[in-house]
């Protein structure tokens, strides 16, 4: 415990200075891939949302849209037309399906668009990397954001790990069997 504290203590009394991150092509990639990232988990919360409009909507449209499949519910759901002769609440869900489903076709474009420029950035930076089996645009740009953050890894089965590729999954050496109880008194 006194060893602890004399760590921390010597710790907390140096100067740490902080590194910037590197500027330039590394930066472009992770900050491209941050933005495709961000419309992919949005565009998933976005077709959560349709699901559960057209499990909510009424009978006939629900039946309608359920026998089709996502892509088609998706393209579906974009070209409805309000029509003033339907009841209020049936308008407004054909409205919010419009809408949501017209969100998720944007964000799909984004996110092809963001992986497209990322795929040119790793044929500038990496071009032996997409030649390898399994590696596409984005795992590349993973590779060479997180190669080029020196210490950000302690090993290259950690970064392996990281990039997807790892042979074998990571492992702290303990066994996944849970131990079960014993009826005998221990000794």
């Amino acid at each position: 415990m006194l060893d602890a504290v004399r760590a921390a203590r010597e710790a907390l009394a140096t100067e740490h200075v902080i590194q910037p991150r590197k500027r330039g092509e590394s930066e472009a990639m992770r900050v491209l891939l941050a933005a495709r990232q961000g419309a992919v988990h949005a565009s998933t919360a976005a077709i959560n949302q349709l699901k559960a409009l057209i499990i909510s909507a009424r009978d006939d449209l629900r039946a309608e849209l359920r026998r089709l499949s996502r892509p088609a519910q998706v393209t579906h759901c974009a070209g409805l037309l309000d029509c003033s002769a339907l009841s209020t609440e049936h308008r407004m869900t054909i409205r919010a399906l419009r809408s949501t489903a017209q969100r998720i076709r944007h964000l799909q474009v984004e996110a092809r668009e963001l992986e497209r420029e990322l795929l040119q950035l790793v044929h500038e930076h990496g071009p032996g990397l997409l030649e390898l089996l399994g590696i596409g645009a984005i795992t590349a740009t993973e590779i060479l954001v997180s190669w080029s953050h020196p210490g950000r890894f302690r090993c290259e089965a950690a970064f392996a790990s990281f990039a997807g590729v790892a042979p074998i999954p990571a492992s702290s050496g303990l066994t996944n069997k849970q131990r079960q109880p014993s009826s005998r008194p221990r000794q």
